[in-house]
């Protein structure tokens, strides 16, 4: 116990002991130690022009040095010959590493120094790449031996084109200026260092962080005394405030634009003060309101999957236990009294065996379902049919609705003669709940979407109106360009609305089945395609033929026009308006069936994508106002008039889309799924 209490004593006193030595006069002993740094890591660690070590590991291991009195000599070199130095030969006690578990077996972590984050940057003239999964048949560059490679050979499920290591980071960004990679994954303070230091322009960050990790000093897995002596220097260092000086010397930002012209554009903004005031109000009003229904709608489209997938797996659970548990073998007499049930029949409706014995079946029925059954019934007796399927719905002791599906058939005696009906039962209350929930919640969804499309016009409509007119009023160039971004950001958002109200009505509208012209039909929808563009129509090169006896097709006038509108502006939005060649024909394939094609000569989708394009959100290519819901909502219409659309395509020489519907289309047999 006392040898305890010494050591605990011990504990305290010997660090504050240390502190007071080291922040009077440096009076531990003098000590000299090696530490090795990248050559071209800026600005973390690096040889600057004049051949002197710089950055700020750098003035971190010194002001440590400085705390501790240590001597400290830096060595740069290739980042590879560093580790070599440290790991293997133990020419040097002190380096900078990344921290990760398969670092751990070789060498010892201090406290980190700092934390790095790593992006993806490519060429500004190419397309961005925007996430890991984007990267697949990508040529990829980055620095060898880091943590980066090793992370990428964790990732082994990313179909990379090559992973191309060089020397530096430097090296990978140079890498990707000449073409010879796609991109490369580099910390981001470094690159943006280089960038600026070099003037590079054409470099752009394409993603979010996609690693981020710990910078820490490390030592030889034998000196634990050593990072013991660097974890309290750098705590004497951050207590000193010097940290912090030198974290805003290498890792802060310089003032930029906004430092210099600030005078200058408080002044030009004062003019327009109270009208920007109002448009700032309204378009932090409405991004929160769309923040929240876009949550909203998030959720409710989540609820739904989820109560999709559980339906699916209920149903695939009850095929395969049905022939084991849930079928209810119950007969009854001509009377329709049961005459026997088994034990599972009486717990699911709560009764006892002497309760439902010798009771008519009817007195457990709703009204609906005693008509069914005396019709099934009836029918059988006259021998039509050797059974009967049906759903019927029953009373529990409770009074709790418990629904079952039934297939009904005569049950004979020993003679042959018809003596009752014997019922073979399935509970299927849980499935029958599940569908009517998910029907009351796609009409829960719909009416939402309809009233959040139409509630966020009339702020929508105010924000425009606003930056129309500072766009008007305002002569200074810098402030009118700012507008213009707003009315395009404005615009882009009244589009998404528009498009949740058509997803809306596409799904849950009345159909309305007429007779009408075709061609009329694609001549009104072209002519708002390219009206929508500011297009002449007369350049177009649209072909209808129409190859059936007569122009007019039997549907839903409006449903189909949002299809043609859909499919002809997705057709010019991919390709060149004036240049693109689009033939729509259209036939009637027999007697039940209508097909029409879509055909043109543009660029063609690539067979990895042909599986994507009907998806919600998804965009062939980058727009300034379309959101990726154009051959979804295609689709969708589709589906609803009770028909087909495929698709085939190939690279540069164009795409076809078929669409057959039916010829006759009754609004009683479409439902839509």
């Amino acid at each position: 116990m006392k040898s305890l209490l010494i050591t605990l004593l011990l504990s305290f006193i010997i660090p504050s002991t240390l502190l007071g030595q080291a922040k009077s006069n440096n009076t531990l002993p003098e000590k000299s130690i090696n530490y090795g740094i990248d050559k071209t890591y800026e600005p973390y660690e690096f040889v600057n022009n004049e051949g002197e070590a710089a950055g700020f590991n750098v003035d971190i291991i010194k002001a440590i040095g400085k705390e501790l009195n240590w001597e400290v000599k830096v060595y740069p070199d290739d980042w590879k010959v560093i580790r070599d130095k440290l790991e293997s030969t133990n020419e040097l006690d002190v380096a900078t590493y990344f921290k990760s578990a398969g670092r751990e077996d070789k060498v010892l972590f201090s406290s980190p120094i700092s934390l790095v984050y790593y992006s993806i940057f490519t060429r500004s003239d190419k397309e961005p790449v925007e996430d890991l999964f984007s990267l697949s048949g990508k040529k990829v560059a980055i620095q060898e031996v880091t943590i980066v490679e090793e992370y990428f050979d964790q990732l082994g499920f990313l179909d990379l084109k090559e992973l191309q290591t060089y020397s530096s980071e430097s090296e990978a960004i140079d890498a990707v200026v000449r073409g010879e990679a796609d991109c490369a994954i580099t910390s981001f303070m470094t690159t943006n260092y280089k960038m600026e230091f070099e003037n590079i322009k054409n470099i752009q960050s394409s993603s979010d962080p996609v690693f981020i990790t710990e910078y820490c000093f490390v030592v030889n897995k034998k000196d634990s005394a050593m990072l013991d002596s660097l974890n309290w220097g750098l705590r004497l260092v951050k207590a000193s405030g010097e940290y912090d000086q030198l974290f805003q010397k290498w890792l802060t930002p310089k003032k930029g634009w906004w430092s210099q012209y600030q005078d200058m554009v408080i002044m030009v903004f004062v003019i327009f003060l109270l009208l920007s005031i109002m448009a700032v109000i309204y378009i932090y009003s409405l991004r929160n309101l769309v923040k929240k229904k876009s949550q909203l709608i998030k959720n409710e489209i989540q609820t739904r999957t989820e109560t999709e997938w559980e339906l699916i797996e209920s149903e695939n659970l009850r095929k395969k236990m049905e022939d084991f548990t849930s079928v209810m073998l119950v007969e009854t007499d001509l009377e329709h009294n049961i005459t026997q049930a088994p034990k599972l029949f009486h717990s699911i409706l709560g009764f006892d065996e002497e309760d439902i014995l010798g009771v008519n079946i009817h007195q457990l029925l709703n009204v609906k379902s005693v008509t069914k059954d005396k019709e099934i019934k009836s029918v059988l007796m006259n021998k039509e049919f050797p059974y009967l399927d049906a759903e019927y719905e029953f009373k529990s002791s409770s009074n709790i609705p418990v629904w079952m599906e039934s297939s009904t058939s005569l049950l004979y005696d020993e003679k042959k003669r018809i003596k009752g009906f014997k019922q073979f039962l399935k509970d299927i209350t849980p499935l029958k709940q599940a569908n009517l929930n998910l029907k009351d919640l796609n009409a829960e969804l719909a009416n939402f979407m309809y009233k959040t499309s139409h509630d966020v016009r009339g702020p929508i409509a105010n924000v425009l109106g606003l930056v129309n007119l500072g766009k008007m009023t305002s002569k200074d160039k810098e402030i009118t360009s700012y507008f213009g971004l707003i009315d395009k950001s404005v615009q882009k958002l009244e589009h998404i609305f528009n498009d949740f109200k058509e997803v809306s009505f596409i799904l849950h509208g009345d159909l309305n089945i007429t007779t009408f012209g075709l061609k009329e039909l694609i001549d009104e929808v072209s002519n708002s395609v390219f009206l929508k563009r500011n297009k002449d129509i007369n350049k177009a090169r649209i072909k209808v033929k129409i190859n059936s006896e007569s122009n007019f097709i039997t549907s839903d006038r409006a449903l189909l026009k949002r299809l043609f509108y859909q499919l002809i502006e997705n057709v010019f939005e991919h390709n060149n308006y004036y240049d693109t060649e689009l033939k729509i024909i259209f036939e009637k394939d027999n007697s039940s069936q209508y097909k029409i094609y879509f055909a043109d000569n543009g660029v063609g989708i690539p067979d990895d994508l042909q599986h994507k394009v009907f998806e919600v959100f998804f965009k062939g290519k980058r727009s300034d106002i379309n959101i990726g819901m154009g051959l979804y909502m295609a689709k969708k219409v589709v589906s609803r008039l009770g028909g087909e659309l495929n698709l085939q395509s190939e690279i540069d020489s164009g795409t076809t889309i078929e669409v057959i519907l039916p010829v006759r289309q009754m609004a009683e047999n479409l439902n839509y799924n």
